[in-house]
């Protein structure tokens, strides 16, 4: 599974930059495989081989251990993928050596401009604390005219929105039993298991572009509404070809819990009740989601 933390990431080329506080993951290397593997259950897989151009260079922006950069080479793109993470970077390397993936920074992408034909950010850009229009500002500046862009962001779906309106996870946090034990030092440490951090805001109150998550604890990343991040995409210069719901089994697994739906080796396991669910909610547009994807064209000119 992939850890975050707080880093500060400089844009490198054009005189003194501000600061961008973010998120810098860190991949275990034997995931590489399970992650490979993932992509054909995908649901954002279909987005993408239907919309990615064949033709001329694609990027995966914030790639992680470069499961699409692997698995869309195979298939005959060229591709390449760019990794914040010099870790990760080289933990890719002793993955699947050779493949196209180098460190860099998604805010100082080291290509032309209007160079590339595709450009790939899944789970990227909520990281950035200031919003997403600066990274979105340098992936226009590198796609050519007509160039595609295939983006997701997590979603603040229906249910999270009511889960917020009735306090629902304070609730959860510190009148459920078995959260209050699942956080004890105590408890913890009998079953010999990593003490949680403890400490940190709550974001309830935070101010922000977006609704922060989690609602307890450090920044970790932002949720937008259908409508912000359609609008956030329209006003960087982007038409929207797509704007659809993804992430459903996901969004079981974060929103109901390990009693609908289990999670190893990159792969979700649902019991019959996660089925049923998941198949009820997907009826309903964006009500249960982790994911919202847009597959966007770059616009001759910005808006």
């Amino acid at each position: 599974m992939r850890q975050g933390q707080e880093k500060i990431g400089r844009r490198g080329n054009d005189g003194p930059p501000p600061e961008h506080k973010s998120i810098i993951f860190s991949w275990h290397g034997q995931e590489f495989h399970d992650l490979l593997r993932s992509c054909d259950k995908d649901e954002t897989t279909p987005y993408i081989l239907k919309y990615l151009p064949k033709y001329g260079k694609i990027v995966e922006g914030g790639c992680g251990l470069g499961r699409y950069v692997k698995y869309l080479a195979d298939l005959g793109y060229d591709i390449e993928g760019v990794e914040y993470n010099p870790e990760t970077v080289r933990a890719v390397q002793r993955c699947s050596p050779g493949l196209p993936v180098i460190q860099g920074n998604i805010l100082a992408l080291p290509y032309r401009d209007g160079s590339i034909s595709g450009l790939i950010s899944l789970g990227v850009l909520e990281h950035f604390r200031e919003g997403m229009e600066e990274p979105l500002r340098e992936i226009r500046r590198v796609l050519k005219p007509g160039g595609i862009l295939v983006i997701s962001v997590p979603s603040q779906n229906r249910i999270r929105r009511i889960k917020k309106r009735f306090f629902l996870v304070e609730l959860n946090r510190y009148l459920n039993p078995l959260s209050v034990a699942r956080r004890s030092r105590v408890i913890r440490h009998l079953f010999g298991r990593a003490v949680l951090p403890g400490g940190g805001s709550y974001n309830r109150f935070r101010r922000g572009r977006y609704e922060i998550y989690p609602l307890f604890g450090d920044f970790f990343e932002y949720r937008l509404k259908k409508e912000e991040f359609e609008e956030v995409l329209r006003r960087a210069g982007f038409q929207i070809l797509e704007s659809v719901p993804v992430g459903h089994m996901d969004g079981v697994f974060h929103e109901f819990g390990t009693l609908f739906v289990k999670f190893h080796g990159w792969e979700f396991h649902p019991g019959l009740a996660g089925r049923l669910l998941n198949r009820f909610l997907a009826r309903f547009p964006f009500v249960h989601n982790h994911m919202h994807l847009c597959v966007c064209i770059r616009q001759a000119h910005s808006v």
